[in-house]
């Protein structure tokens, strides 16, 4: 019985506190023509979304942020404010063959026009980042959400951001579709996603 107990709380211990953010208000998400253009980016509402959640933050106490390396979930990771290690993870983008939902290049980040805003994050995990212009079929985005609830599982920190997109996290999480700029913290264990709380955007 003892041994039991003390199994169950070793597994709590291990399991990974992941605050999951979906991006603010994009141009696509106002007019859907931005679905057939690459870079849609956050509009005036979706940039004051992020910059809202600046006063979260420090409760939320996030030890390394992830983000998609699609634009509007940059930006929102920047609006967001956090200043510690940020990751650039392919496995985190939207669902869907749109141009507006393929990554930015790598190479615009590290060494381009967007490498002032963006440079400083680690973008060592999102080698292959660039144009994914084709749909996924429903087994290869439910593949990728097991390899990025492997990844943060590997994480050594236990407190992790995530800035991603609503149909993915949905297929991610098992969870319920995410207002923009919402915030969902879940306890990840062992594959298993449960939510803990949610906090809607106060914009």
């Amino acid at each position: 019985m003892v041994l039991l107990k003390r199994a169950k709380l070793k597994a709590k211990a291990q399991a990974k506190l992941v605050h999951v953010i979906r991006h603010g208000e994009a141009q696509h998400n106002v007019q859907k023509k931005f679905l057939l253009k690459q870079d849609t980016k956050l509009t005036k509402r979706g940039w004051r979304q992020a910059k809202s959640l600046q006063k979260l933050l420090p409760k939320l106490k996030p030890e390394v942020a992830l983000t998609s390396g699609v634009l509007r979930a940059l930006q929102t990771t920047r609006g967001i404010g956090f200043r510690g290690r940020t990751l650039v993870v392919p496995e985190a983008r939207e669902v869907g063959g749109w141009p507006a939902n393929e990554p930015v290049e790598t190479r615009r980040a590290l060494a381009g026009d967007l490498e002032s805003r963006f440079g400083r994050y680690d973008w060592s995990p999102c080698a292959a980042c660039g144009p994914r212009n084709r749909w996924e079929k429903t087994s290869e985005v439910k593949e990728r959400a097991r390899r990025l609830t492997k990844y943060l599982e590997r994480q050594p920190e236990g407190r992790l951001l995530l800035v991603s997109h609503g149909e993915f996290l949905e297929k991610l999480t098992g969870d319920k579709y995410m207002d923009n700029c919402e915030v969902r913290t879940y306890s990840l264990s062992r594959g298993k996603w449960q939510r803990l709380r949610s906090v809607k955007c106060s914009e």
